[in-house]
């Protein structure tokens, strides 16, 4: 789920639930199932998560909650294909290509955080109650003041 640039597209003569892309996209990356930021404790999980560099939390489409590590697998070849296709783990025979990030229009993920910040503001803004009770728990900054209501910092002398 690392943003790239365009995807390849399928002849329409293969049947994407059948044939892998040489996108290799699925390939970049290990995403682990997590519980989700729907409590005070998933919330301050998910923040140690993001305020990682290079860690993200999403949502997938059916509601459930990843962290999402960027980290190409050493069998991925140059062109995109699997270098142990015949060899493969389960989980990779077991990965459903229709609706894969390689045969799909849609964006893979419901939601996705990459900062502290995107999370705190989207829980200020779609789960206000959690956010409420994640302020008083102090593990989320209150918002700043927009720069036109702040008071100028007074000088020392």
């Amino acid at each position: 789920m690392p943003k790239a640039a365009s995807l390849p597209t399928l002849p329409a003569s293969l049947d994407p639930s059948k044939v892998c892309p040489p996108c290799g996209r699925c390939c970049r990356y290990v995403a682990v199932g997590i519980d989700g930021p729907v409590s005070v404790s998933g919330v301050s999980t998910a923040l140690w998560l993001v305020y990682h560099r290079n860690v993200s939390i999403y949502q997938s489409h059916d509601g459930d909650w990843f962290v999402l590590f960027p980290a190409e697998c050493e069998n991925l070849l140059p062109d995109g294909l699997c270098g142990i296709y015949e060899h493969r783990p389960l989980v990779c025979r077991d990965y459903d290509v229709d609706g894969c990030e390689g045969t799909s229009a849609e964006p893979p993920e419901k939601v996705r955080f990459d900062d502290g910040a995107s999370l705190a503001a989207w829980l200020r803004d779609k789960r206000p109650a959690l956010h409420a009770r994640c302020l008083a728990a102090g593990i989320v900054p209150k918002a700043p003041k927009p720069a036109a209501a702040r008071k100028p910092a007074r000088r020392r002398r």
